[in-house]
């Protein structure tokens, strides 16, 4: 899979022209106007923020500065996937201050984000704005006079009110915006956007990876594994068809996913989500995932054999052993996105630890390599592990099927 372009980003620069933050913005460059930014802007500031959040990281796209973010009107009402402290909102100049976006935009300051108002010249409708903004900033080739800058900055200056001077080409422009009073500067003058590169996840893989995220949060209570399968009907039907099986239900029928998380317990419930997660991948071949499905049954009763294995991480160890295959990335950048706790990083990137030694061994039996397998430091001798092997394959048989959707 070739890189391509995922967003550009242009810094935003104080009167030190030290960086103050980055705009991220759009590639291929939109269109600046109306009928654009009402047909395509909901799907550009998506594709920036999927770039920035998902495929290449926020600490390389930013260093840890804020991000300036152009917002549509529909974006002004979701759940926001950054921090305020992460990022700041650009309101577009196309947003009218209608009650419903004001409303908005003044739920998103009480959660903490700072609001800019994008590409200002003045106009009373965008001045509206400026009772909730906390950077404005001003498009200078859209004025019609040098002196423009400093006289739009003294007539709507108010205490607290950050100005940014933006598409500032010269020295002489930003010199005189810096005397006029503007706090942040941006334009070629500084850099040009640099555009950043990378690999574009598949939507089917970035929404199974972020499930895996919030199922294996570490600190993840009961509650939160339930409210995240809640959130996927898929996921709460086949749980709730597991609950109903003969070896986990003899009794009543179980009718809600709370009874269904209570009976197979917080971590068969992680478990088997985790399972069905991978199961959502259908553009994987069968075999693939269940491949998957015989390593974590493997791994599994291979921690039978010892006390120091749990047998619900060496389940999930194997299951996603093979998560690089699954969704087309290398194995670090897969167990980064998932935030994997670091046992099982490094046991599946670099078969270290005990779970590592068993995975490895796994690997050498799977290239028919049995020789290779170090089996003094294992907890299974050769017949145990041929035992183990002819179970997991008919486990495997038995439920292949859940991994389907």
């Amino acid at each position: 899979m070739q890189d391509r372009p995922l967003l550009a980003r242009q810094p935003i620069l104080d009167k030190q022209q030290s960086i103050y933050a980055y705009e991220l913005l759009c590639r291929p460059v939109p269109t600046d106007n109306v009928t654009w930014q009402n047909a395509h802007g909901n799907d550009a500031t998506t594709e920036v923020v999927i770039g920035a959040l998902h495929e290449i990281g926020m600490p390389s796209v930013t260093a840890g500065l804020p991000a300036f973010v152009n917002f549509t009107a529909d974006f002004l009402v979701i759940d926001l996937p950054l921090s305020p402290d992460e990022m700041v909102i650009e309101l577009l100049e196309h947003i009218p201050p209608s009650e419903t976006n004001i409303a908005a935009v003044q739920r998103l300051k009480k959660q903490g984000y700072r609001i800019a108002v994008d590409d200002f010249t003045g106009s009373s409708e965008q001045a509206t704005w400026l009772a909730y903004a906390d950077i404005v900033k001003v498009d200078l080739p859209a004025l019609t006079g040098k002196s423009d800058a400093a006289t739009i900055r003294d007539t709507f200056h108010r205490d607290g009110l950050l100005w940014l001077a933006e598409k500032v080409e010269t020295h002489e422009e930003f010199e005189a915006c810096k005397q006029a009073g503007y706090d942040l500067f941006q334009g070629y003058f500084f850099s040009k956007p640099v555009t950043m590169f990378g690999r574009r996840t598949p939507d089917s893989h970035l929404a199974v990876m972020q499930l895996i995220t919030a199922l294996n949060k570490p600190d993840a209570e009961f509650e939160d594994i339930v409210d995240t399968v809640r959130r996927d009907p898929q996921l709460s039907f086949r749980l709730l068809q597991m609950a109903n099986s003969p070896t986990v239900n003899q009794g009543a029928s179980i009718t809600t996913l709370q009874r269904a998380a209570t009976a197979l317990g917080l971590n068969r419930i992680k478990r088997w989500a985790n399972l069905l997660a991978l199961g959502k991948l259908s553009d994987k071949p069968a075999i693939l995932q269940q491949q998957a499905l015989f390593r974590a049954h493997l791994m599994q009763g291979i921690s039978a054999f010892s006390d120091e294995l749990d047998p619900d991480t060496a389940f999930t160890l194997g299951l996603f052993s093979l998560l690089d295959a699954l969704l087309d990335l290398p194995i670090d950048e897969v167990c980064a996105k998932v935030s994997l706790p670091d046992e099982l990083t490094e046991a599946i990137s670099k078969h270290t630890g005990i779970y590592g030694r068993h995975l490895a061994a796994i690997h050498c039996w799977e290239h028919g390599d049995a020789d290779a397998i170090p089996w003094k430091q294992l907890c299974l001798t050769p017949s145990q592990l041929e035992t183990t092997i002819e179970q997991a394959i008919v486990l495997v048989s038995e439920e292949s099927g859940a991994l389907g959707t």
